[in-house]
């Protein structure tokens, strides 16, 4: 190993063992449930002030299936010289979070979220989600719409999660006819087939693998722009890309059979809560929008509910007919809900399902529209 390698790997060693990759808070105990640990990362901008954090923008990034605070790593570049800070939250039984009961998985999500805010004394995030992440980010939106910035209220979809029943995708499909009692190995199986909800084996695929490698191919494109613009040497991406599966993979991963289970709807007790059919939620979060406007005396104050949903261009587990179904149930009655909610969708080009969250052009987008600036 050269020398050159030998310190990146060094740097990006010392990188992930930075606490801010590693805090924990402590859900308090119920009638229905103790009190339960919560691990997450806390990265992006950091006011030097501490009393300028209620007026840093925030945004609370809800990863996939696998997804892990260590996502972070990727975010936090970026974030940084956006302005933006960002929290990226551990599921139960991800991390070091404590399992829960299948059955309450959604709702104890939803706890946890203003509960964590407070704590922090965070008033107001952006909500962005990647595949798996869209049933609790939908969830958060319906039970927590407060936590939106009044002026600024942004949501992002990146590659959505759409149940196989509209998406047509057939790998997806078959997966609900296998026994929910396999899923309790899921956790060691998906990392081998690398179908996670967000990279596992390699952060690095940033294009489907059939698309050979080189030096101009949209991976190292990518990392090209990370260190051109954003100070993040190529040999520091590439070992900090080899660590984090490992990262990941050390710590507990068993919440992710469950979220499994939740994709599949499978399982004792599954629910996915008030998104259970992505058309009805986006129906009645226009009429919740409508009479939110109608209750506020000073709605020229309140800005739209923003929303952007981001799609790859070669999705395996989403596919073209996931897509435009997502895209329908937003658009339902093409400007029927145009006066409360602004709604916009984009394909990116040489991007997966996975890949799809660590392109630097669309994660640019998303902290722009969070309320962040370069000028920062």
């Amino acid at each position: 190993m050269a020398a050159s390698t030998a310190s990146a790997r060094d740097q990006a060693l010392g990188y992930l063992s930075d606490p801010r990759f590693s805090q924990r808070f402590t859900l308090p105990a119920t009638a229905d449930s103790p009190a339960l640990t919560v691990s997450y990362a806390d990265v992006g901008f950091s006011p030097e002030n501490p009393a300028d954090s209620r007026s840093t923008p925030t945004m609370l990034f809800i990863p996939g299936m696998f997804g892990s605070r260590y996502i972070g790593a990727i975010l936090d570049p970026i974030a940084r010289k956006f302005g933006v800070r960002v929290l990226v939250v551990d599921r139960p039984g991800m991390g070091h979070s404590s399992e829960v009961p299948f059955a309450i998985r959604v709702s104890t999500w939803v706890r946890t979220v203003p509960l964590m805010l407070a704590h922090l004394d965070i008033e107001h995030v952006a909500l962005v989600s990647h595949s798996a992440g869209t049933i609790y980010l939908l969830n958060t939106l319906h039970y927590n719409r407060d936590i939106l910035h009044p002026d600024q209220p942004f949501v992002a979809l990146l590659a959505p999660w759409v149940d196989p029943a509209h998406s047509k995708v057939t790998s997806m499909q078959l997966m609900q006819y296998i026994p929910a009692q396999a899923f309790s190995v899921w956790h060691h199986i998906a990392p081998l087939l690398a179908t996670s909800g967000v990279v596992i084996n390699k952060a690095s695929s940033i294009i489907p693998s059939s698309a050979g490698s080189g030096k101009d191919t949209p991976q190292e494109r990518n990392r090209q722009k990370l260190a051109v613009e954003y100070d993040v040497s190529r040999d520091f991406q590439v070992e900090l890309e080899s660590l984090l599966g490992k990262r990941i993979m050390k710590e507990n991963t068993v919440g992710a059979n469950s979220e499994a289970l939740l994709c599949a709807r499978k399982g004792k007790g599954w629910s996915w809560g008030e998104c259970d059919d992505y058309a009805t939620f986006v129906e009645t979060l226009a009429t919740t929008e409508r009479q939110k406007c109608q209750m506020d005396s000073n709605t020229e104050n309140h800005g739209k509910l923003k929303v952007r949903a981001y799609f790859a261009e070669n999705d395996v587990m989403v596919g073209v007919g996931g897509q435009k179904y997502m895209e329908n149930c937003w658009r339902r009655g093409e400007g029927s809900y145009n006066d409360v909610l602004d709604f916009d969708s984009a394909t990116i080009a040489d991007t997966d399902h996975d890949s799809l969250v660590l392109s630097v052009n669309v994660l640019e987008k998303v902290f722009a529209d969070a309320g962040g600036s370069l000028a920062r």
